[in-house]
């Protein structure tokens, strides 16, 4: 037999194939895009991020130097000194003292980037209306409509109760803080967790007190003071349940109307909008958060907005003990710490160096307040902006010699402002451009396809459209956002180019991909409408 020299050769012995993931074959990178193609990127570009920094709401007030205050010079000398080196973290402030006979205002910067805050400017209160609930309470006990010692078994008489030991909380208990019931009720502690990210209001999703109140059950083995907004929510309940009339009109008919506080506002419904010369909140200077409300949380401070002229009359009427309920600023418990006691509502806190102060604060995420007063002297601070803490300005205003400058505070760092902008701002066009140049991502050195087109779009867009509510614009220029903004515009143009000329999808397991492209979209989905929702709270 010869042998034919055209017949193929035998084949080889091929194993089979291993069993697991089907991987796609690996397409070739597409080319580059031109010039010509960049040149018109970067133009759009350029024209996007002119746009953006114009269309971009979290800049900061243009005022040089920082707020500028106007006003008594004692007062304008502690509070620049207060605020020395960060004067660039007030949005707004209003300062008053009393001192005897004599009252000396302060105001400085603005009520949202334009207009001057006055003397009759509305500012939130947050938890310093707390003491006027106690007051209140006070009033009512000295009366005999209520007693301290009072339960809430008694008072709400037609409540199954899922505990007896709250129907055996008393009024006093609450009011001081010793009741053992949540800061916030189980319900709404799901919205605690989101909103400081988002800079939106936590109370609106909140529970009818009473449902809440019914399913409460106190912490057991605690401290004996635990600071409770839920506890303060149900001390107004209570106290309206004992009046028979809504909370609203109890508080201003016993402590608001005698004293002549007609400027302080109680906008806890939904119906209502922002009070006239309303100090608007911001996180930072020139970064708007959404304004707290909710009728049942009104006793605690929430939608609560009043004015230094008013919070004068009260201090001075606090002071001389004349005001309603005054009996509510007497220590009667021990405090938190060695250096504070409590009352109703109010606390007296030893700040060292003979200083000793009867005083409250209060926060939103956007808003501080401070009242206190030693003797005949005292001093409230509203400011509008979380990064210019009341707290701090108002106790060393009354020469408490143990509370750091406002330096010292983390929400007046331009070094956190920093870690927590840059990361969104710079990484969104630095990706971008990693896929569009070198056509590959920056992580995972994955080949562009127009999978990883559509999910870097997706993606950048939305981290950074969440910079804006999450970034502090006072540490950082906006004029970055903007051009990073400009950035990611250009880069997606030039995927445009490059769509038709991708493979649909280049992943080493296509399912894989599939899969993490859609879970890419869920979540840049979910960013941007959390972001949006932010944004219009805040300024829409």
């Amino acid at each position: 037999m010869t042998r034919d020299d055209t017949a193929p050769p035998p084949a080889a012995d091929v194993p089979p194939p291993p069993h697991g993931p089907r991987r796609s074959p690996k397409p070739p990178l597409t080319r580059r895009a031109p010039g010509r193609v960049w040149a018109a990127a970067g133009a759009l570009g350029a024209a996007a991020a002119v746009a953006a920094y114009l269309v971009m709401p979290a800049k900061p007030p243009a005022e040089p130097g920082g707020a500028q205050l106007r006003g008594a010079p004692v007062l304008a000398d502690s509070v620049a000194a207060s605020v020395d080196g960060r004067e660039d973290r007030v949005q707004g402030l209003s300062v008053v003292e009393v001192e005897g006979e004599e009252t000396r205002f302060l105001t400085g910067g603005t009520i949202d980037g334009e207009r001057p805050v006055r003397e009759d400017t509305r500012f939130a209160t947050g938890s310093v209306f707390k003491v006027f609930t106690a007051m209140a309470l006070a009033d009512l006990a000295a009366d005999g409509e209520t007693s301290l010692d009072r339960t809430l078994g008694e008072v709400f008489a037609d409540l199954d109760f899922a505990s007896p030991a709250t129907a055996a909380i008393t009024l006093e208990e609450l009011a001081a803080h010793r009741s053992g019931l949540p800061r916030i009720p189980a319900g709404g502690m799901a919205a605690g967790v989101v909103t400081p990210f988002t800079g939106t209001d936590p109370y609106r999703a909140m529970p009818p007190v009473r449902e809440s109140l019914a399913a409460a059950v106190p912490v057991q083995g605690g401290p004996e003071w635990s600071y409770s907004n839920f506890g303060y929510a149900v001390l107004g309940a209570a106290l309206a349940e004992e009046a028979g009339i809504p909370y609203p009109r109890l508080v201003r008919e016993r402590v608001l109307d005698p004293l002549g506080m007609d400027d302080t506002v109680m906008r806890g419904a939904d119906r209502d909008g922002l009070p006239r010369h309303a100090a608007l909140p911001h996180s930072v200077p020139g970064k708007r958060v959404q304004a707290w409300r909710s009728r049942e949380y009104l006793p605690v401070g929430i939608g609560t907005w009043t004015t230094a002229g008013d919070m004068a009359r009260f201090l001075r009427a606090v002071v001389d003990g004349s005001a309603p309920g005054s009996a509510a600023t007497k220590p009667l418990h021990d405090g938190p710490v060695s250096e504070t006691r409590t009352g109703l509502g109010w606390l007296t806190t030893d700040f060292g160096g003979g200083v000793e102060l009867v005083q409250h604060s209060g926060a939103t995420y956007g808003a501080t307040a401070f009242i206190g007063f030693q003797g005949e002297r005292g001093a409230v601070v509203l400011s509008n902006s979380f990064s210019a803490d009341a707290a701090t300005i108002g106790p060393r205003l009354l020469d408490a010699p143990d509370v750091p400058p406002l330096a010292a505070s983390p929400a007046a760092s331009p070094v956190v402002g920093l870690a927590t902008t840059l990361p969104p701002v710079l990484l969104p066009p630095l990706m971008a451009l990693s896929l569009m140049l070198r056509r590959r991502t920056l992580v995972g050195q994955r080949p562009l396809d127009r999978l990883r087109i559509v999910s870097m779009t997706a993606g950048t867009s939305a981290a950074l459209l969440a910079a804006l509510p999450l970034g502090d614009w006072v540490s950082t220029p906006p004029a970055l956002w903007a051009a990073s903004a400009g950035t990611v515009v250009a880069a997606g143009a030039v995927g445009v180019w490059h769509w038709p000329r991708a493979a649909v999808e280049a992943g080493r397991v296509r399912w894989l991909h599939a899969a993490c492209f859609g879970l890419s979209l869920l979540v840049s989905t979910a960013v941007l409408l959390t972001s949006v929702h932010a944004l219009l709270a805040a300024y829409g």
